[in-house]
């Protein structure tokens, strides 16, 4: 098939590059010329594992082009267009949607012969009929009466896994209203699926809330799990074990139900206040997913405020490494990652900060400038720190041995993503604090109970 994907952003070159896998002809359109140019020069301007190699490919096959426009793209007369342009927060929570809606004028001023026009981005529930009708509006301008489709296919993609996410997916959702439209995207769709229950067909608006309604699940997931772990903490539990007993539940599971630091990220914090302004849009307050995302911002607040305790508030001139600045591991992106509210809260604190990452690590630096010392390696970070923040938990940090944070000024460690045995680093002379799991130590457990014998037998 012909198809033309607006937008080389995340989702638009992992869609276009995974499209020509199958042998359709993508053009990607991209109006920042210095970006086709890194483009065809087969660099990524994000990581993303695998997607160079994958683009690559598809150029050295002439299944990719790049065009800087969308009256460009449209000569060819493409059978299905992808839109996944961005839709960032605004102020109130709200997405904006200007690139949306620029896009689709400019499909009504441009279409000569049917297509299937798609959204992709992530937008609220209506966009698709205010798409429908600027499209329209369009056509009768020019007095056209080109015949067109409009559906809506939310992408389910996850940042370090985006390739596999696609290439394998565990659904493809689309919104559509005519069967031709049905037809067209299961036809595209069917080379990348197992069975017929992968396909979920429905109205535009039920999958544009789907979108919606998944990433808030997850990161409620996140903050409830978050939240047991401060109640661990405070109580006395251990969250792992309260975890597994959770999990084997199979209508709970294990999924994203590991404790932390809370999420980020470009989707979750997005879409949660997106689905916040949506409730108060149509007067049914998502109060839960209110709660979600002051969940997620405290957990932030709970693991300084253990740093601060553990040094008494007397953190003024120390220097505190930290390892881990994306949000998670397998990507650079920083938006919205809690390390960047950590880092800041600690600033006013009057410390020292190096940081190492081994990915992310130059658009932190964009950010943060000489507010912070960056790092060469991971080894640097231990030997100038007087304590260790451990923020992603990237392979080249789980590797080392406990031996080597000995070198730590005060030999102590914030886990933030729970990543070492706790006895284990008690018994190396680490002070490890961790989130949620109070784990004594073996050592500390059999001196108590020696203790506990004495005085039984000075009683007797």
């Amino acid at each position: 098939m012909k198809i033309t994907i607006i937008g080389a952003g995340y989702v638009g070159l992992v869609t276009g590059a995974c499209f020509a896998q199958k042998d359709n002809i993508v053009t990607i359109v991209e109006n920042n010329h210095e970006k086709i140019e890194t483009l065809l020069a087969g660099k990524i301007p994000f990581y993303e594992p695998g997607l160079s190699q994958l683009v690559q490919n598809a150029l050295d096959h002439k299944k990719i082009v790049f065009v800087n426009s969308i009256e460009k793209a449209m000569v060819s007369n493409p059978e299905i267009i992808f839109s996944c342009v961005g839709t960032p927060s605004m102020p109130d929570g709200s997405a904006d949607l200007s690139f949306v809606f620029t896009v689709a004028k400019e499909i009504g001023t441009y279409i000569n012969d049917y297509c299937l026009f798609i959204n992709k981005s992530t937008v609220p529930v209506g966009v698709g009929t205010k798409v429908t009708n600027i499209i329209s509006d369009e056509l009768k301008k020019r007095n056209k009466n080109t015949k067109f489709d409009f559906a809506s296919n939310p992408e389910f993609l996850r940042e370090g896994t985006a390739i596999s996410d696609f290439l394998y997916p565990d659904r493809v959702v689309v919104g559509v209203e005519s069967q031709k439209a049905h037809d067209t995207l299961h036809k595209l769709y069917a080379p990348f699926l197992k069975n017929k229950d992968q396909f979920l067909s429905m109205k535009i608006a039920s999958a544009e809330l789907t979108k919606y309604a998944s990433n808030a699940m997850l990161a409620t997931r996140i903050s409830f799990i978050n939240q047991l772990a401060i109640l661990s903490d405070a109580a006395g539990a251990n969250i792992e074990d309260v975890k597994k007993g959770m999990a084997k539940d199979p209508r709970i599971g294990t999924e994203f139900l590991n404790s932390g630091i809370g999420y980020g990220g470009s989707c979750f914090p997005k879409d949660v206040n997106a689905l916040v302004h949506m409730g108060k849009k149509y007067s049914c307050p998502m109060t839960i997913v209110q709660e979600v995302e002051a969940a997620n911002e405290n957990q932030k607040e709970w693991f300084v405020k253990k740093i601060c305790n553990h040094y008494k508030n007397n953190l003024s001139q120390k220097t505190v490494g930290i390892w881990g600045l994306a949000f998670k591991t397998e990507t650079d992106d920083i938006r919205s990652a809690p390390s960047i509210d950590i880092i800041n809260k600690l600033l006013k604190k009057n410390v020292r900060i190096i940081a190492y990452d081994p990915i992310a690590q130059n658009n932190f630096q964009k950010l943060f400038g000489n507010k912070i010392d960056f790092a060469m390696s991971a080894k640097e970070v231990l030997q100038k720190s007087d304590c260790l923040l451990l923020l992603t938990e990237w392979k080249e940090f789980t590797s080392y041995n406990l031996q080597d944070f000995l070198v730590l000024k005060d030999k102590t460690i914030f886990d933030g993503r729970n990543c070492f045995n706790h006895n284990e680093m008690q018994k190396t002379g680490i002070t490890y604090i961790d989130i949620g799991r109070n784990i004594k130590s073996k050592q500390s457990t059999q001196v108590k109970s020696i203790t506990k014998k004495i005085q039984t037998t000075v009683n007797l």
